[in-house]
């Protein structure tokens, strides 16, 4: 199936809202995305479904390990920093590297997102959130009636992707480089968070996004029931 046949019925009304959370690698997505859940909203990762899929779903093991050889550890997980040697980098070879991995995980990732998402508009929400790195990078900007966009400056990307992660500065710029630029990102999002300041401040961000949305006053060429 296609990702237009995933997507093509999960609303059970027409005026439910699917909206979609991404930003830059170390922009604070995952933080405003818990933000949004501790609200009250559904909100979905498909970096988290991504990740399970990859630990635990035959078919995308095997198509790993065929393309790429012995990426697991003893544990059964992906060697995320062996892959990460794969796919990040400004070479050709880390690109298309890229893009192969995506090819066999994202056709899985997007059946359970749309699944997921099916199932909590059945139940009736109006709201439902995705968490996604690479919503530009995979078309499924198409499938959403709003993204949005956590935007930080890249020298604070680059401090807490080394902290964070215990990886090198130059390491963290070439996994930021490796992605759509912010500039893009920000070009084609339906509303631009900014995350530039102290937690109250993302926390106020938040809060401000999400009772624009409520009032339906975000991109009304494209909410439903604007």
């Amino acid at each position: 199936m296609s990702m237009e046949q995933y997507f093509s019925g999960i609303k059970s009304s027409p005026n439910q809202v699917f909206v979609g959370i991404t930003g830059g690698i170390g922009s604070g997505k995952s933080t405003v995305a818990a933000l949004i859940r501790e609200a009250g909203y559904t909100v979905l990762s498909a970096d988290d479904i991504a990740r399970d899929l990859t630990n635990g779903h035959p078919e995308v093991r095997a198509a790993i390990s065929a393309a790429f050889g012995e990426m697991y550890l003893p544990d059964g997980t992906l060697d995320r920093m062996k892959m990460a040697a794969l796919v990040f980098g400004t070479s050709d070879e880390h690109a298309q590297n890229l893009v192969q991995v995506n090819s066999i995980v994202h056709p899985f990732v997007w059946q359970e997102v749309a699944r997921q998402v099916k199932e909590r508009f059945d139940a009736g929400d109006k709201f439902v959130f995705n968490e996604s790195a690479l919503i530009f990078e995979t078309g499924a900007d198409k499938f959403y009636d709003l993204v949005l966009v956590v935007d930080t400056p890249e020298d604070v990307r680059i401090m807490r992707l080394a902290e964070g992660r215990g990886i090198s500065q130059e390491e963290a710029r070439r996994r930021i480089q490796a992605q759509i630029s912010a500039d893009e990102k920000k070009a084609r999002a339906g509303y631009v968070l900014h995350n530039h300041g102290s937690r109250s401040d993302i926390e106020e961000e938040t809060k401000r996004f999400l009772t624009a949305l409520e009032y339906g006053t975000i991109n009304e060429r494209v909410l439903p029931g604007a």
